[in-house]
């Protein structure tokens, strides 16, 4: 089932979902498969409001707390919308979460099996002029030369996004650094930057680490530029809802 995103009431609580290693970003999709009976109450819940889902990241040391409402979480996490789902047979839900915004928690209830809190609409960034735009998306695109490519998108598919005239650039630099960010303090790093020209300098500085390393692995006959890079092509894959599974 599917249905459209709309605008957000921020004077309702919503879910909390934390993993120990999985963050969202604004506009990014992200599959889902819950099984904890919490977690099934909660997307149960979910259904019937607003279909919104906020994804946070657990802090270091989380595991003695992990099944309680009081494991420490980072401050800034992304709301998302269920766009599509599916029950299974045993009670199950497969769903697809797309990222809306980033916002903080101004405080949490504990009425519920699962976690849900109050939350705070974060401003992703100034407003850009046309010609400062356009700046970012040439120095991106630059950035991303056949080297690049070759290693984060053979298909092309970044030069797509950074060319999309549909994207803002907020919602274009998110897109890529989901792409391109895989590990979760990094990506979180990310996330908690409001500012659209420092989150430019982080992805072009990125790319610019990808260029040296394909070429000091060219002289170095044998060696991974993946695992030397830390950096692997986009692939869709489920998160569940344990942190044994993540």
């Amino acid at each position: 089932m599917s249905s459209a995103p709309h605008s957000i009431a921020f004077d309702q609580p919503i879910p909390i979902f934390p993993l120990p290693n999985t963050v969202l970003l604004p506009r990014a999709i992200l599959p889902l498969h819950l099984f904890e009976p919490r977690y099934v109450e909660m997307m149960q819940d979910t259904l019937r409001e607003q279909r919104l889902i906020s994804m946070a990241l657990l802090k270091p040391g989380y595991a003695e707390k992990y099944y309680t409402h009081s494991a420490t979480v980072h401050p800034v996490l992304c709301v998302g919308f269920v766009t599509k789902y599916e029950r299974l047979r045993d009670g199950r839900y497969n769903l697809l979460l797309q990222g809306l915004c980033r916002a903080s928690i101004r405080r949490e209830d504990l009425e519920k099996t699962y976690r849900r809190g109050w939350l705070q609409p974060l401003a992703e960034g100034q407003d850009l002029s046309e010609t400062e735009s356009l700046a970012i998306r040439r120095q991106l695109r630059q950035a991303a030369d056949d080297e690049v490519l070759a290693i984060a998108s053979p298909s092309g598919i970044l030069l797509e996004v950074i060319d999309c005239p549909h994207l803002s650039v907020s919602d274009m630099l998110d897109l890529l650094a989901f792409n391109l960010i895989k590990d979760p303090p990094a990506r979180q790093a990310f996330l908690a930057t409001l500012g659209v020209n420092e989150r430019a300098d982080r992805l072009r500085s990125i790319l610019n680490g990808l260029r040296r390393t394909v070429r000091s692995t060219r002289q170095e006959p044998g060696s991974g530029m993946f695992a030397s890079c830390g950096v692997v092509p986009s692939r869709s894959r489920l998160h569940r809802s344990n942190p044994s599974d993540n």
